[in-house]
């Protein structure tokens, strides 16, 4: 890489004479290597992957409330490892300097998040992506069995593509407990991250009975077309998605009728983790869950049961002022 650029130097430098076409150059490798992901192999050790073999130049350059106890190369991925493991509840970052077989070099920066051994198991329950001045878009999860909510994430969208995002502190919570991520705040004092008193929080659609937290700077949810995405960390690791839809295959020509490209491909990167099943060859608006009916009070629900399918089988929409959040959903059904 260094010497073609002093060779472009030279040319620049000596434009009036003619120069011998470069074709050496043609099949020389002069782009650095890529970051494609990272992975949490286990608490102890974060993979950070690209798209070529790389060898370790210089690291870690620095490192953030982290403790690295060793990193090397492997192939096409550096491998940290850490003593004591990294938090769950906190952004960490580490950075350091890789090179390709050509010597191309890339100086990168990884933020990730610890994993947590003791994520629950939990469903999205219930949600509302239509405000009025009285309620405000919110997700309901429900919890399955105990544990702590460290570092699990809630997205609109996926972990790899998304619009707004709540990472959750530590909280232990039980069986039959209920979370609810307020994603559209009024940023008012009352709204408070509860970690250890459930009746701390005020605001629009606080619940005196279940864990309530406010994504701040939320804008609310995407009204009618969407993907709801629960994982065991930032990175990844599904627990839950859901997708949404007012539309139809027929609805556009583009974008198989999701009417854009992020919500198809969005659809398409939770059918590939098998959270949401498609009826056909690939997925479609049909597979959703219909938004159409919802309003600010009309919730789209999960059956009280808490089946899980993984489809649109499992949900409805709620009847007028029928939405629950923080309590058993009900499974009445608004009947238009």
């Amino acid at each position: 890489m260094w010497k073609v650029c002093a060779i472009c130097l030279v040319a620049t430098l000596a434009s009036c004479v003619p120069l011998p076409p470069l074709s050496f150059l043609e099949d020389a490798d002069v782009v650095p290597p890529v970051v494609t992901g990272l992975h949490l192999r286990s608490p102890v050790e974060l993979e950070v992957r690209f798209d070529e073999p790389v060898r370790l130049v210089s690291g870690p350059l620095h490192a953030e409330t982290v403790s690295i106890s060793g990193v090397s190369a492997e192939e096409d991925h550096l491998l940290f490892a850490f003593d004591p493991a990294p938090s769950p509840s906190k952004q960490h970052y580490v950075e350091a300097q890789v090179a390709d077989a050509a010597g191309n070099h890339l100086r990168f920066v990884a933020r990730f998040y610890g994993l947590n051994a003791m994520i629950p198991a939990m469903l999205i329950n219930e949600f509302i992506t239509k405000s009025s001045a009285n309620h405000g878009e919110f997700v309901e999860i429900r919890i399955l069995t105990s544990g702590n909510l460290a570092g699990a994430a809630l997205h609109e969208g996926t972990p790899d593509d998304w619009d707004q995002r709540f990472v959750f502190p530590s909280v232990d919570v039980e069986a039959g407990d209920y979370v609810v991520v307020h994603f559209r705040p009024q940023g008012i004092p009352e709204e408070i991250n509860e970690t250890t008193d459930r009746s701390a929080s005020g605001g629009r659609n606080a619940s005196p009975e279940a864990w309530d937290f406010w994504v701040e700077g939320g804008t609310g949810l995407s009204s009618n077309n969407g993907v709801l995405t629960l994982t065991e960390n930032p990175l990844g690791g599904y627990i839950d998605a859901v997708l949404y839809s007012n539309r139809t295959s027929d609805s556009d020509e583009r974008y198989r009728g999701f009417g854009s490209r992020k919500v198809m491909e969005r659809a398409d990167d939770i059918v590939a983790a098998g959270a949401w099943v498609a009826a056909g060859g690939a997925v479609a608006p049909e597979d959703a869950i219909d938004s159409s009916l919802s309003t600010a009070t009309r919730s789209m629900s999960r059956a009280s049961d808490g089946r899980d399918t993984n489809s649109a089988a499992d949900w409805h929409i709620t009847p007028t002022r029928g939405s629950t959040p923080g309590r058993e959903n009900t499974d009445e059904v608004h009947a238009p």
